[in-house]
């Protein structure tokens, strides 16, 4: 239970808001990127791809801290932990604006690392912990909402920063400085119960999780083919140029925020079947991004790409602990999003393998044939949940 503070109450909009805000830092590893090509330029004398890694990095030490985060905070208290690692990313995060040896900047983007790896998972926890029904759906719609949204205002704010310098651009991580301040002064400290911290010590992987984990990391690959590829879409069928592709990629971000915070009155609508609509999404956008020849398919297929996630992945993680004991929310969350890191890491290699056995055209054929393969899981998935076995199941 929480504090026993007289102004705590989780259904205000100021204490969702501020729970929520945790979400605005933890994907904001990538918003440094503006900056790269100026480093590049400074670090001339080392590999590109080196540079490169200052944007990447990170994802390292976060996949090893997830693992143990869940631990951490039922032995220290979860907004310790929390606070802690938002300190350790604001610190890390504005170092390099102080630094001018490549390796001392690829240290501390290591130690901001480590600080996602302590908050990432806990973020979704704690919505756990205050929400459970129509709340919590919400809440995870509106927490996948905020991600992009804390992206967009750390990039931008790197962006305006550029034009002083690339060491300047860093001071963009000071905003969690900002959330870190409000997050520790209106959220209270959760006390686990010591059946609680009993049952987290007891705590295994379950198969449960470990599909949900590949479920997951199988729908981030679809949402880095959007990140990744749609700048050589638009190039190799002469679209435009990066700017173009920047542009599609912003009008996708935008669809991905809208779903998200409309998903808990569509789960609420539709129950389960919130998961074959995501399914579907994937499927048809990925396939419509492959045979794209213009700037409005294109623009069409990513902003249905990014309805996907907000609809299945959320659901995913909206109803993990219906299929778990309590005491294994927090480790289901750092596991599925183990998957989801992984999904994104390899999504490239992905396409590429897939595009051997494609029977699709195109810049990308591999693209098309994941697309197919999501639509053949969507109808299986639809298959099983109109099973008699599952027929007289809401969720």
């Amino acid at each position: 239970m929480s504090d026993n503070q007289s102004n705590w109450d989780p259904k205000t909009g100021l204490h969702r808001f501020w729970i929520l805000a945790v979400s605005l830092v933890i994907t904001s590893g990538t918003a440094i990127s503006p900056a790269l090509p100026t480093m590049q330029l400074t670090f001339s004398s080392y590999p590109t791809t080196l540079v490169n890694m200052v944007a990447t990095i990170q994802q390292v030490p976060a996949f090893i801290v997830l693992l143990f985060s869940s631990q951490l905070a039922s032995k220290y208290g979860i907004k310790r932990i929390v606070g802690i690692g938002m300190l350790l990313m604001g610190i890390a995060g504005v170092a390099p604006a102080l630094l001018s040896n490549i390796w001392l900047v690829l240290l501390a983007r290591l130690i901001f690392g480590i600080g996602i790896g302590m908050t990432n998972s806990l973020a979704i926890t704690l919505i756990n912990l205050y929400y459970d029904g129509g709340d919590q759906a919400q809440m995870l719609g509106e927490r996948s909402a905020f991600e992009p949204i804390g992206v967009c205002v750390i990039n931008l704010l790197a962006g305006l920063f550029l034009s002083i310098s690339w060491q300047a651009s860093f001071l963009a991580y000071a905003f969690i400085f900002v959330v870190l301040v409000g997050f520790w002064k209106v959220v209270p400290e959760y006390h686990f119960s010591r059946q609680e911290k009993r049952g987290s010590d007891r705590v295994k992987l379950s198969w449960p999780i470990v599909w949900s984990a590949v479920f997951c990391g199988t729908l981030t690959v679809g949402m880095a083919i959007v990140n990744v590829l749609t700048p050589s879409v638009v190039v190799a069928n002469h679209m435009g140029d990066g700017t173009t592709a920047s542009f599609i990629i912003t009008i996708y971000t935008i669809g991905s925020m809208v779903m998200g915070f409309l998903f808990g009155a569509i789960f609420k609508a539709f129950k389960r079947y919130v998961l074959l609509a995501g399914l579907l999404c994937m499927g048809l956008g990925t396939l419509l991004m492959n045979s794209a020849d213009n700037v409005y398919t294109l623009t069409i297929a990513v902003v249905i790409i990014g309805f996907a996630y907000p609809l299945s992945g959320t659901y995913i993680f909206n109803t993990i602990d219906n299929r778990i004991p309590k005491e294994a929310d927090g480790l289901a969350n750092s596991i599925l999003l183990v998957g989801c890191n992984v999904g994104t890491a390899f999504a490239p290699a992905i396409v590429s393998f897939l595009g051997i056995f494609s029977p699709f055209n195109g810049q990308n054929p591999g693209i098309g044939m994941y697309g197919l393969l999501i639509l053949i899981m969507t109808v299986v998935f639809f298959l099983l949940m109109i099973g008699p076995k599952n027929h007289r199941h809401s969720k």
